[in-house]
């Protein structure tokens, strides 16, 4: 059997849900930055939501869609204590513009996440999905579907341009609770002898 480990969970949220989301962008626009990824920028505006109190189905819509993917690999309980990070990033990409950028959700400024997840908010009906480059595999973007993946670099993935649609995603992660500071080492300046 082969797996990817990438979970689709059709219809996570309800297409009102999406609409309302997309509302609140478009209303709160003026609080949106552009997005970065390190010193890059990127081609979207974000603004960050509190997945706690944003809106109650979409917390439904996560504890649903993790709970299927524990029942699919169980073994993820055995990680130590993680959730759902408390913020996440609404997102929209104008027509044309993507995160072609290749990319994981692990990083040195967060080895802690061990799950990513997104959320399309509108259907786009040419690209605007998301490859995953070792899996061969990409998202096909329908407003309500949530897809949840490992962090890490075997899933390393890049947005697919929506040439005449804007393309709307809530994309947030689930990290381990104990989170753990990295202290940079500073290393004495060597002499030759």
């Amino acid at each position: 059997m082969s797996d990817n480990f990438i979970m689709k969970n059709s219809s996570c949220i309800s297409n009102e849900t999406c609409e309302f989301m997309i509302d609140f962008f478009n209303k709160n626009e003026s609080a949106a930055t552009k997005g970065g990824a390190g010193r890059e920028p990127l081609d979207d505006l974000e603004i960050p939501i509190n997945v706690y109190k944003f809106h109650d189905n979409l917390v439904l819509g996560l504890s649903d869609t993790i709970e299927k993917y524990k029942e699919r690999y169980p073994l993820v309980d055995t990680l130590g204590k993680w959730k759902v990070d408390t913020y996440a990033q609404l997102m929209r990409y104008e027509s044309g513009d993507v995160y072609n950028l290749i990319h994981c959700e692990t990083g040195v400024y967060t080895p802690y996440r061990i799950f990513a997840w997104m959320i399309y908010l509108n259907t786009i009906k040419d690209g605007g999905g998301t490859e995953f480059i070792h899996q061969n595999f990409i998202t096909n973007p329908i407003a309500g579907d949530m897809y949840i993946w490992p962090a890490g670099w075997t899933h390393m993935h890049c947005g697919v341009v929506a040439p005449h649609e804007r393309k709307y995603i809530l994309t947030g992660w689930v990290s381990n609770e104990a989170r753990i500071t990295i202290q940079p080492v500073h290393l004495q300046e060597l002499t030759e002898i």
